[in-house]
């Protein structure tokens, strides 16, 4: 006989398997408030690339691989084919995952009720709370990473106006315009003329719904700002295509423009401690600025001496730009207090971490193409701001 489901509604926080499956629902729920939500897949063709290895706990790495295309000549006439074929190409790289907790101060909400019951709506409460800020922390992860703040891992190539060679060297004029914005077309299309870092591999264009191949362009509302203002520009965003389902599942978009989807994300707010993964109090999930010292916003220091420049720092992006791993299952705890359980405290633990592409070459990289050993389908693009009084 079938056992009776049970009449009080009860979800038992006892039960593992069920506190996590109702953690996962959460974060569900809450995943479509993620800026980057249209651009996260399960493939190196999304332009976030997430894997999830359920088996993997803190310390222990998850694997990405990526398969390369032949590039040998033929073989004409007589010459031997056999013994003289390539070898097919494979790239990889690793993601070692850290346990990362959020936690909450429940205060004296659960007295005298069955904390083992997950359909509390304090539990819900607190679960509420702790997903909407993991997705703002996993976001700002991800805008981190690419920006080059997480781990100080800076970008390997960077685009600049007049062909700046850092921060500090940026004018008042140095902004963004139409006609810098073809002058980026042409450099990350042709893999040549990069302000920092030499001649790379073209970045790998991301695959709308619609088919058409695109590179997101990732900017703050000051460089939105000089674009519309731009006579030019105005000109041509008369005609931007908004339109599709394509564009439905990213946020902010501003239009179409050559072979970039121009996004406005918000800027970052909120205090660093270190540029360690989890290390950040993020209020407002987004872009942060550069000064001429080096500092982010947030950070120690950011914007601190005088005759400082600071810049804007956006973001190019191409098709696997980014790597989350994720490892075991992200559970819900509960613990009382010691003084006979007046107060209690929830936590939300996930075992993830984040970084940028960067493969390397299991066999033989490509002679002129290269893939290995470099920001794969991340570009950054540094203009002036403002100036430290």
């Amino acid at each position: 006989m079938a056992t009776q489901a049970s009449a009080t509604g009860v979800v038992p926080y006892n039960s593992p398997l069920v506190r996590k499956g109702w953690v996962l629902q959460g974060m569900l729920q809450a995943a479509s408030t993620s800026f980057w939500d249209g651009m996260t897949g399960t493939s190196a063709d999304a332009v976030i690339y997430q894997k999830n290895d359920f088996a993997v706990g803190e310390g222990q790495n998850v694997i990405f691989q990526m398969d390369g295309n032949l590039s040998s000549e033929g073989h004409v006439d007589q010459e031997q084919a056999w013994g003289n074929s390539e070898q097919k190409r494979l790239f990889s790289s690793s993601l070692g995952v850290r346990r990362i907790r959020w936690s909450v101060d429940n205060g004296d909400k659960f007295d005298d009720k069955n904390v083992g019951d997950l359909s509390l709506a304090e539990h819900t409460d607190s679960r509420s709370k702790l997903t909407d800020l993991f997705i703002r922390n996993k976001d700002q992860f991800i805008f981190d990473a690419a920006q080059g703040s997480l781990n100080s891992e800076a970008p390997t190539h960077v685009i600049r106006p007049n062909g700046r060679a850092a921060v500090a060297n940026l004018v008042a004029g140095d902004i963004a315009s139409y006609a810098f914005m073809l002058t980026v077309e042409d450099v990350v299309k042709s893999g040549r003329g990069y302000t920092v870092g030499g001649s790379r591999r073209p970045l790998e264009p991301y695959k709308l719904m619609d088919g058409r191949k695109m590179f997101l362009w990732v900017i703050p509302s000051r460089v939105s700002r000089d674009l519309r203002s731009d006579s030019n520009f105005i000109a041509v965003a008369a005609n931007a295509d908004i339109r599709g389902a394509d564009n439905k599942l990213i946020k902010g978009v501003i239009g179409t423009f050559g072979v970039f989807l121009v996004i406005e994300a918000q800027e970052f707010f909120g205090a660093s401690s270190s540029r360690l993964i989890g290390k950040t109090k993020t209020e407002i999930a987004g872009l942060r600025k550069l000064d001429s010292s080096g500092h982010f916003t947030g950070e120690v220091g950011f914007g601190a001496t005088a005759t400082n420049i600071v810049a804007d720092r956006s973001l190019i992006l191409g098709k696997g730009a980014i790597q989350i791993a994720f490892g075991l299952m992200p559970d819900y705890k509960f613990k009382s207090s010691q003084d006979f359980d007046i107060k209690s405290e929830s936590a939300l633990e996930v075992w993830m971490n984040v970084q940028k592409t960067i493969l390397s070459a299991e066999g033989e990289d490509y002679a002129d193409a290269k893939v290995a050993g470099f920001d794969y389908g991340v570009v950054c693009v540094d203009t002036y701001n403002y100036t430290v009084a």
